[in-house]
């Protein structure tokens, strides 16, 4: 007769991980975003340790250049686990200015989570690029390579915005018998998800923030499932030690 010998990292993974998820009532509470650093810094760059930083001399209307993050709660929603769903909007503030521009920044994402009662908050860091075009360059070709004043150019050259995330920035996190995560997908741009994209001139540019919650169930032994399961063990070590032996 032929032995079939199953991994042991087999076996804990089927007695620990057998059940399939279930599904809870899942809410986000509260979302919001804090600029925890910027290039330059203070005092060119104002509103760190805010929701909005701005920057730069104003040359039209009196608006300064700026980002902004707005979480979508409070109030709170509800999310369906393995749905897309929007956790907040970011804002670039796309105004002529003079005199220092940022170059980078970074953004602390704080989301709160209401999961069958118990409440967790996950933080994740986004980290920024800017890029200060000339509006009106002599040559009439912009940074994007279009001409000024055609469609994202048309009311200067468009002012590019690059974001990354951290990527150890969230973390699973246990509910009753079930492990939860938040996995947030990026920033998506006209409905698209994107890594950058080009900011029209004198408007506020949006981009909203887009995640998805996964989880998967485990299960918890029974006391008596373990006492069996601690004799299987010894009896397997008992086996390979007589098979040496023999």
């Amino acid at each position: 007769m032929k032995n079939i010998l199953v991994p042991m990292s087999v076996l804990i993974s089927t007695l620990f991980f057998a059940m399939p998820a279930s599904s809870v009532a899942i809410y986000a509470t509260d979302v919001s975003g804090t600029w925890t650093a910027a290039t330059p810094g203070s005092p060119s760059v104002s509103g760190i340790g805010t929701d909005t930083i701005k920057w730069g001399n104003p040359t039209y209307r009196g608006r300064q250049s700026g980002y902004s993050f707005e979480g979508y709660a409070p109030p709170s929603f509800e999310i369906e686990e393995n749905s897309p769903f929007a956790l907040g909007k970011f804002l670039h503030y796309n105004y002529p200015i003079t005199g220092s521009s940022l170059q980078t920044a970074s953004l602390l994402v704080s989301t709160t989570l209401l999961i069958d009662g118990a409440s967790k908050t996950i933080e994740s860091v986004f980290d920024f690029e800017h890029w200060e075009t000339k509006n009106h360059p002599r040559s009439g070709m912009c940074a994007n390579g279009g001409n000024n004043r055609q469609g994202v150019n048309y009311f200067g050259c468009a002012d590019r915005v690059t974001f990354s995330r951290n990527e150890g920035s969230s973390e699973e996190f246990v509910v009753g018998n079930t492990a939860y995560y938040l996995d947030l997908s990026g920033f998506f741009y006209d409905s698209e998800l994107a890594s950058e994209f080009w900011t029209k001139e004198k408007r506020n540019n949006k981009a909203v923030l887009g995640g998805l919650i996964k989880a998967r169930a485990f299960q918890v032994p029974e006391p008596s499932t373990l006492a069996l399961f601690g004799l299987a063990l010894l009896g397997f070590a008992a086996r390979k030690r007589l098979a040496r032996n023999c």
